[in-house]
């Protein structure tokens, strides 16, 4: 088994199961840096009936996505002939703020790519091992490999995704892998062709290829407002990583429907654009409704364009009607088979032929202001009214005194848990850390959580009347933070405290639900958007691809059952943790018997790790 798969399905099993490994296998470093800067809109805003499309179509449309509870929609933006008829967000996100991409990234990466082609600084047909001649290869195939194999997902390259934390020199690690297939002759997804082609971007010019994507992309569009984050060898990531605006990548959209030609400057040439959105390799039907072409997707049966990113990320461009569509989301997806695009493509993808209906305009304004409420997890409180609050004799976001229950400081036992979700750990290669205490207090009318991890306290206003905004440095990287709190009633008339952390610029929420166990005691029931069944999903695309994890899979279903291994990726993703709170005389003595309870190992655990190592002594794959 190659060293990075091996490293990848021990982390799993760490996560899962508690293990030996080091979470962090590479080094922690600080990779966001910054925080999104507010954007000026940029497009004119118009009303669909002006371009013949009722103002029913686009709100039936918004009220559907809400409806869809696969669809977690964030911010949705809709152009028709340059202008946007439609904007709306989740309150808590917003169409002028960053938000990761993921890979739509690879779509401005493949710009990239093909200004320099028509430079006739690269050309498709080069071998890539030509491009790196001092680094060393392992497969007698690898040599095939060119440039446009990397374009199509074409090269059969085994290094995949996985390997970008279990591992420090990605191209060393890309060059050494297994070639699965002749290169040219199949379709495989693999994130690591995009970063390859940003690592020959830099390697051909000898600049970095940051500063080719501002001379070419992002400069010409007028795109400031944005973060491509860097691999450990200093090189942008290529296929993920950026951070922009779905009003800027509307910008890009825009610019490639209209042939690469944005405010009457050309940016890509029309052969470029025309290559580069024509089928060049067939997915499996199981990915969705597009085949793939140059680090983009093209419809199956139409002309339709697709910049696509996991957890529900897409620019979709409809040719024929003129339409371009961003959408930023928290979803448990990887491809393009999107609830939220189906519907979008049902709304706006047929022919439009409506009548003008002018009462529905303000329905879809107040829509467009209100998306998204009805699917609220936590709801704020009602701000107070009459002669009183306008005289100001009265406050009008007066604290909300239930809270009184559970003010405190509170060690939390033994756990693997942090602010930061799960999946966003994970991607941002944070794992080696945990909860210490929680301390909830209050200054004023405003309620403080405060939360001490991996050697650090983070302090985060927590709003009662609307999300309160907060800056915050989780272990040297800056998120923005948006908080709301809710004390209420369960149906034995117990109060049950919900908190809401939104990170607004990434796919991923965390909820936190707290429950008073006995004096002193609590208990703190962790989750997050997108969740365990994101997990479950992985699991089940590298069993189909790694006939060693397929296996390892397998055996361990065989010996604690299937639900027993779904059980467990479920309370890793949706932890209970005990606190305990200082003002107790025996806090100590409690904390040590709950600590202990985490510390004893059940004999299914000893079993899978038994497993686990026997695997790895003995598999030769």
């Amino acid at each position: 088994m190659e060293k990075w798969k091996k490293r990848s399905v021990e982390l799993i099993t760490s996560l899962l199961f508690g293990g030996k490994v080091d979470m962090n296998v590479m080094p922690l470093y600080p990779q966001k840096y910054k925080v999104s800067e507010r954007e000026r809109p940029f497009f004119k805003r118009s009303l669909p009936e002006k371009k013949g499309i009722s103002s029913r179509r686009i709100y039936n449309m918004l009220c559907e996505l809400e409806s869809e509870r696969r669809a977690g929609v964030h911010s949705l933006m809709v152009l028709c002939d340059g202008d946007v008829i439609c904007e709306c967000s989740a309150d808590g996100y917003s169409v002028n703020e960053w938000h990761v991409s993921h890979s739509m990234s690879k779509t401005v990466l493949g710009m990239v790519i093909g200004k320099l082609v028509d430079d006739r600084k690269i050309e498709l047909e080069w071998k890539v091992s030509e491009i790196f001649p001092e680094i060393a290869y392992k497969d007698k195939r690898f040599p095939l490999i060119t440039v446009e194999h990397l374009l199509s997902m074409t090269s059969g390259a085994d290094f995949a995704e996985a390997g970008a934390v279990t591992e420090r020199d990605w191209t060393v690690a890309f060059f050494s892998s297994v070639v699965r297939f002749v290169p040219g002759t199949k379709f495989a997804y693999n994130s690591m062709n995009s970063y390859v082609l940003a690592r020959i971007a830099e390697r051909v010019t000898g600049r970095s290829f940051g500063s080719l994507a501002d001379e070419y992309i992002f400069d010409p569009l007028g795109i400031t407002n944005y973060l491509w984050e860097r691999g450990p060898e200093g090189t942008e990531k290529g296929g993920w990583g950026l951070y922009m605006s779905a009003e800027s990548w509307a910008k890009v959209g825009y610019m490639l429907h209209c042939d690469g030609v944005f405010m009457g400057k050309r940016i890509l040439s029309e052969e470029w654009v025309h290559a580069s959105s024509t089928v060049k390799a067939i997915s499996p039907e199981s990915m969705g409704n597009f085949n793939y072409a140059y680090q983009m997707w093209v419809g199956r049966d139409n002309r339709e364009i697709l910049f696509n990113g996991m957890l529900g990320q897409n620019v979709w461009i409809c040719p024929k009607n003129n339409i371009i569509a961003v959408v930023t989301s928290g979803n448990n997806e990887f491809f393009q088979d999107s609830p939220a695009l189906e519907i979008i493509r049902k709304y706006l993808g047929g022919t439009i032929n409506d009548e003008v209906d002018q009462k529905s305009i303000r329905l879809l304004a107040s829509k467009q202001q209100t998306f998204f409420n009805s699917r609220r997890w936590v709801h704020p409180r009602e701000r107070g009214g009459g002669f009183g609050y306008f005289m100001r004799i009265k406050s009008r976001t007066a604290f909300d005194t239930a809270w009184n229950e559970i003010l405190g400081n509170y060690v939390i036992t033994k756990n693997n848990a942090t602010t930061m979700p799960l999946i966003l750990r994970v991607i941002q290669n944070s794992l080696n850390s945990s909860i210490d205490y929680v301390r909830l207090y209050r200054v004023g009318e405003e309620l403080i959580l405060a939360v001490r991890e991996g050697g650090e306290e983070i302090t985060m206003k927590i709003g009662l009347y609307g999300y309160k905004n907060n800056l915050c440095d989780l272990r040297g990287e800056k998120y923005i933070i948006r908080a709301l709190g809710e004390a209420v009633s369960d149906p034995d008339g117990n109060i049950v405290y919900k908190i809401e952390l939104i990170f607004p610029e990434t796919a991923n929420t965390r909820m936190i639900v707290i429950k008073k166990k006995d004096e002193g005691i609590i208990r703190l029931f962790l989750s997050e958007k997108p969740n365990h069944r994101l997990a479950e999903n992985v699991l089940h695309r590298y069993r189909e691809t790694s006939g060693a994890i397929s296996f390892a899979a397998d055996l361990l279903e065989r010996r604690i059952g299937e639900r027993e291994l779904e059980s467990l990726i479920n309370r890793v993703f949706n932890p209970m943790l005990i606190g305990v709170s200082t003002s107790l005389s025996d806090h100590a003595s409690i904390l040590k018997k709950e600590n202990e309870r985490f510390n004893t190992e059940s004999g299914t655990i000893k079993i899978i790790r038994a497993l686990v190592d026997r695997f790895f002594k003995e598999n030769n794959e």
